[in-house]
């Protein structure tokens, strides 16, 4: 009887919790400090969903395996650290800018695509329907990669060597604490 108890008010309160939380949830948007600063760790501003934050991949470890480092984000988190110059941080917004808008349109265009394919794949679409989509997405795919090179490149034109040498190390220990 004490088990059924036990079990009856762990139930009514996890019931109630789960009734409670998006009562306070609604509409309130999650502040980006509480993800490790102006890029977060695992949420990302923007997106048409409750809130306006959404889940990122990159940025959650979803891409272990990943061709290229992301280093914007930590250079972003670890800016004091880097004790980056204002000319630095001022050439870093711009850049972060001018991506902001290419990157929207590339991220509507790969959301759209991915939803394509798999919307077909799952209807069972003949070969003729797939490959223009798979084409699409691998279009995508390689604007992606692209941009993550890119992004590579100009941090390591802006960044001096010390501060180079510094977010690479964070990046690497970062990587490996991952690993295990």
């Amino acid at each position: 009887m004490l088990k059924f108890k036990h079990a009856v008010s762990g139930w009514l309160a996890g019931t109630m919790m789960l009734a409670v939380m998006p009562a306070f949830a609604a509409g309130a948007e999650t502040p980006p400090a509480l993800h490790g600063g102006p890029m977060g760790s695992g949420m990302m501003p923007g997106h048409p969903g409750p809130g306006g934050w959404h889940h990122c991949l990159m940025r959650e470890g979803g891409w272990r395996n990943a061709p290229v480092p992301m280093l914007m984000p930590m250079v972003w988190r670890h800016a004091v650290d880097l004790k980056l110059t204002p000319a630095q941080e001022t050439d870093l917004q711009n850049w972060r800018a001018r991506q902001k808008k290419v990157m929207s349109a590339w991220r509507h265009h790969l959301q759209v695509h991915n939803t394509a394919l798999r919307d077909a794949l799952l209807r069972g679409a003949p070969g003729s329907t797939i490959a223009p989509l798979r084409k699409a997405v691998l279009k995508d795919h390689a604007t992606m990669l692209e941009h993550g090179i890119q992004q590579a490149r100009y941090l390591h034109k802006i960044l001096t060597p010390a501060q180079w040498h510094q977010i690479t190390t964070l990046y690497k220990a970062k990587e490996a604490k991952r690993e295990h």
